[in-house]
């Protein structure tokens, strides 16, 4: 039996060389001898690990969740003040798109799979459930500040996530004829522009 860091350090590298798999072949096209040739070990090493294919699956878009809401999380601490916070979510939500693509192509791949799959469903929903969560106490912060207006914060949660996906679809499908920079541009601007209060002055974006 393998020591605890160790196994994990094995399921890691596992984990990387299946969403760079993903990433090169698509969801339904890589195979577990792709993963394992690109994790330079053998398949009954991963079979030793992960169940089949589906366990496999599930603990790279865990993986990939986890990653993306560390990733915001982590930016928004730096930051105080519900305005500057808000910005900066819609920010990072979008610079993880741009600067760690294969983890939001990974995520898209998987999209396929939510009508077949309750566990995928369900794992998207949480992961969705906890942006918003993250959306919505900045959007009530500012509220009580009054640097916001007394929106529903619910639906704008839901609607700040659904212009974040738009700009991250077609920054995927096809890049080379968006400005992922302006388009991020225009999102902060027009959303920050929707919640803030005729006092709290004119946004610096």
């Amino acid at each position: 039996m393998p020591r605890t860091d160790v196994a994990e350090e094995r399921k890691e590298q596992i984990v990387k060389a299946t969403i760079h798999c993903i990433t090169q072949h698509g969801y339904d096209n890589f195979s577990m001898q792709d993963v394992a040739r690109k994790a330079g070990i053998s398949k009954g090493i991963i079979h030793y690990y992960f169940l089949n294919k589906d366990d496999l699956m599930m603990s790279v878009l865990e993986n990939v969740s986890t990653r993306i809401e560390a990733s915001v999380l982590h930016t928004l601490e730096k930051y105080s003040g519900a305005e500057k916070r808000l910005q900066i979510f819609v920010e990072a939500c979008l610079d993880t798109v741009q600067n760690t693509k294969e983890y939001y192509q990974v995520s898209f791949d998987f999209w396929s799979q939510v009508q077949q799959k309750t566990e995928v469903r369900n794992l998207f929903l949480s992961h969705y459930e906890r942006l918003r969560k993250i959306c919505s106490d900045i959007l009530q912060e500012g509220i009580h500040e009054k640097s916001f207006q007394n929106i529903d914060v619910s639906d704008f949660s839901n609607f700040i996530l659904s212009i974040i996906d738009g700009i991250s679809l077609q920054y995927l499908l096809n890049g080379s004829q968006v400005t992922f920079e302006c388009l991020s541009n225009i999102a902060c601007r027009q959303i920050m522009e929707g919640v803030l209060s005729s006092s709290s002055g004119t946004s610096t974006l």
